[in-house]
């Protein structure tokens, strides 16, 4: 996949290209975002990633430009925003269509996960899969627990995705899941969403080093709470991209 990067910084390329180019991007670097009007125009990138701190007047042409042609679905447009980037301007962005907003430092762990995170994301969407997932963020609080009927040893570990049809589960030790095999029912799950934890009973969909669950049935209630929490994610990943 294609990713326009515009910003002046060759450091930006460099980071985007060490944790990108493995799982199969190729970065393209524009200095000067009037160029980068006529190349996305050329190339039709699959994803632009732009430096607002360095540019902060044309983002915003540029991603009025991609949504006249590109849904969110089928485009990425991702910002990266300095430490004076008011909620003003995250709003606008949000409202042209905006994918997701990210510090510029890149050099952050933190932040450079949150951009992969962003990718893997956009990568679901290309799966065109009938159910959105959600790449869960430690700030979401989400994690799931559940008893193995093969060994009655109670299962922790964390998310790797989630939608309102079932969760990818990474253990915390491979031996929390020995024995599950596919099809396999797994009653009175525990998920917490935030501060609320729910009952659901799920099926196991896959066995290997990330289990696959279905969900099958939440106690009353429960399915509305995970559909609005899925909801409402990006709303809650706007306001702590501004904070």
């Amino acid at each position: 996949m294609n990713v326009l990067l515009i910003a002046q910084k060759k450091q930006l390329k460099d980071l985007l290209e060490e944790h990108l180019t493995p799982i199969g991007f190729e970065i393209e670097q524009i200095t000067d975002p009037f160029q980068a009007i006529q190349r996305f125009e050329e190339v039709k990138p699959e994803m632009i990633i732009f430096n607002a701190a360095e540019f902060p007047r044309h983002w915003k042409p540029l991603l009025k430009l991609l949504r006249e042609e590109k849904s969110k679905e089928e485009s990425v447009f991702i910002i990266l925003r300095g430490e004076d980037f008011p909620f003003e301007e995250a709003a606008k962005a949000s409202y042209l269509g905006v994918n997701g907003i990210i510090k510029n430092d890149l050099t952050d762990k933190k932040e450079m996960r949150h951009l992969t995170e962003l990718f893997k994301r956009y990568q679901s969407i290309k799966d065109q899969r009938k159910f959105h997932r959600l790449i869960p963020l430690e700030s979401d609080r989400l994690q799931l627990l559940f008893t193995n009927p093969q060994t009655m040893a109670i299962a922790t570990g964390k998310l790797a995705e989630i939608s309102i049809q079932g969760a990818g589960f990474l253990p915390t030790s491979p031996a929390m899941i020995k024995g599950l095999k596919r099809g396999e029912e797994l009653a009175l799950c525990s998920l917490r969403i935030g501060r609320d934890i729910i009952s659901l009973n799920c099926r196991v969909t896959r066995s290997k080093n990330e289990l696959g669950l279905q969900f099958k049935s939440f106690a009353t209630g429960g399915h509305h709470k995970l559909f609005n929490f899925i909801q409402k994610h990006s709303e809650r990943s706007l306001k702590k991209a501004v904070s």
